[in-house]
């Protein structure tokens, strides 16, 4: 007899690895909260990352069993993620939520009679498809992995067969924007619904609320300087995020500029300020998340170069009552759009065009507003819509 997924149905939430935090972390924390007798699978786990999970159940992979700074690597485990999701024993659980961007946790494979598997889905694997031949030639290796090079073209063909086969026994997909959700119908061939990821958005709407009152803004509620006396970007410092091109834009046009975030590109990028001679430049490298509401809060403008899935720093930007300028493709023309500024290319001329646009309409927005926009994809939006959609599933049993 066929009926809705009650909640006393036992559920398996798997992630592609729980290391460090990012943008896919945001959902999996919101996603133990929405089900918190969830049982969590993941490839690799590095508890003191998250707290918040000290008193959950998780259970890993063989891959665990690695030496540390092999797990921490995750490009170098890529050949054995598909069979470490497929040998998971999920035989117990009626619902498999996987939550997945660049692993491969749709590998898992249903076990129980009647169960369903629902794929939260960041994006179909970039180096599989559409950044193929960006990854390929632009992505850092190590030293000692350029001899390896030449295999990499296999490598990622043998990746693509399994991940189209996982695709195909995945029953729902949710995507994290109608950008991402265009790429599912094109790679997967299945018709996924729109949820979109979430923020903690709470100590950035603080913070954004103490530079106003600091400011005294309480009348107006309008957008003003005072202590926003910076541009800021934040990320992690790989070629497609364009951290370069915003070093280019800003040793030209002598702006400040601080950057926040680290990764393999972080030192190239570095040297590159040092060239130009960029001294407005700022590098903090890895800040603690629980200080970047101030970065925020008190930046004059965020810039968002890159073509994102969806993107949850510009969300953390508007929280604040922080204006941003984003590259006019991807999931920010979704979750921003009327609220910020756009230039079409990523281009020095573009990106300038941009910024200078901004500096026109400065005083025009209204920072009340920025977080009200912001508020919209809070972690409590977000749980009350995934309970909604999965609860309401009809069961297969």
């Amino acid at each position: 007899m066929e009926g809705s997924l009650a909640p006393k149905k036992r559920i398996a939430i798997i992630t592609d690895w729980l290391t460090d935090r990012g943008g896919a972390e945001h959902v999996i924390i919101a996603l133990t909260e929405a089900f918190p007798e969830a049982t969590i699978f993941t490839s690799v786990f590095n508890r003191e990352a998250f707290p918040e999970l000290e008193n959950r159940d998780v259970r890993t992979t063989f891959l665990q069993y690695l030496p540390a700074f092999l797990r921490r690597r995750h490009q170098f485990l890529l050949p054995f993620f598909p069979k470490a999701f497929e040998s998971l024993d999920l035989l117990e659980y009626d619902i498999i939520i996987s939550s997945s961007s660049s692993g491969f946790s749709k590998c898992a494979r249903k076990q129980k009679e009647g169960s369903i598997h629902i794929c939260y889905c960041h994006t179909p694997v970039r180096f599989l498809y559409h950044a193929r031949e960006e990854y390929l030639n632009d992505y850092p290796l190590p030293w000692w992995a350029f001899p390896l090079k030449p295999l990499l073209p296999y490598l990622l063909d043998y990746l693509t067969r399994k991940d189209q086969l996982a695709s195909q026994k995945v029953d729902w997909f949710i995507a994290n924007s109608n950008f991402v959700g265009e790429r599912i119908q094109t790679y997967y061939d299945q018709k996924p619904i729109t949820i979109y990821p979430c923020v903690d958005t709470e100590p950035f709407v603080a913070a954004g609320k103490t530079i106003a009152q600091t400011q005294s803004l309480e009348k107006s509620q309008s957008y003003s300087l005072g202590e926003r006396d910076y541009f800021l970007a934040v990320g992690r410092f790989i070629p497609y995020k364009k951290f370069d091109l915003l070093i280019e834009v800003f040793s030209a046009n002598k702006l400040p500029l601080k950057l926040v975030g680290s990764g393999p590109s972080f030192e190239q990028c570095r040297q590159m300020a040092f060239e130009l001679r960029a001294s407005n430049i700022e590098f903090f490298g890895f800040v603690p998340r629980y200080k970047l509401p101030d970065f925020f809060a008190k930046a004059r403008a965020f810039l968002f170069p890159v073509e994102e899935d969806f993107g949850l720093t510009p969300i953390e930007a508007m929280s604040a009552g922080t204006p941003v300028i984003y590259f006019n493709r991807g999931g920010a023309t979704e979750s921003v759009g009327e609220w910020g500024i756009p230039f079409d290319a990523q281009t020095v001329e573009s990106v300038q065009k941009g910024i200078d646009e901004f500096l026109k309409r400065e005083t025009t927005f209204n920072s009340q507003k920025l977080q009200e926009r912001g508020l919209m994809f809070d972690k409590k939006v977000f749980i009350e819509k995934i309970k909604k959609f999965i609860f309401s599933l009809p069961s297969r049993s």
